[in-house]
């Protein structure tokens, strides 16, 4: 995932996606310097998982994740922020808002 195919609709290509072997995160954040994931399959520690920038700006991970449902939040440069590119949300304790992803 190089780039962003022409005839694909931003809403489909940014957010979350299941693969046969794995889960792939995108984002677009071209003006960021690093851009981490944070949720329950990582205890919540973004070091652990960070984004790779592609040369459109895009960020992506694959990770290989079981079934059930994860909660994550975007480390954007430092700022925690839930993915703006997927609709299903969930308040946290915080005041804020976590992704919620479901894989079957």
């Amino acid at each position: 995932m190089e780039a962003k195919p022409a005839d694909i609709n931003t809403a489909d290509f940014y957010g979350v996606h299941q693969l046969e072997d794995g889960v792939m995160f995108v984002a677009s954040y071209p003006q960021a310097h690093c851009v981490q994931l944070a949720g329950d399959f990582n205890n919540w520690q973004p070091e652990k998982t960070p984004m790779q920038k592609t040369a459109s700006g895009t960020w992506q991970i694959k990770l290989p994740l079981a079934k059930g449902i994860y909660r994550y939040r975007l480390v954007v440069d430092g700022r925690w922020q839930h993915d703006p590119y997927n609709k299903m949300t969930e308040p946290n304790p915080y005041g804020e808002l976590n992704s919620v992803l479901k894989v079957s």
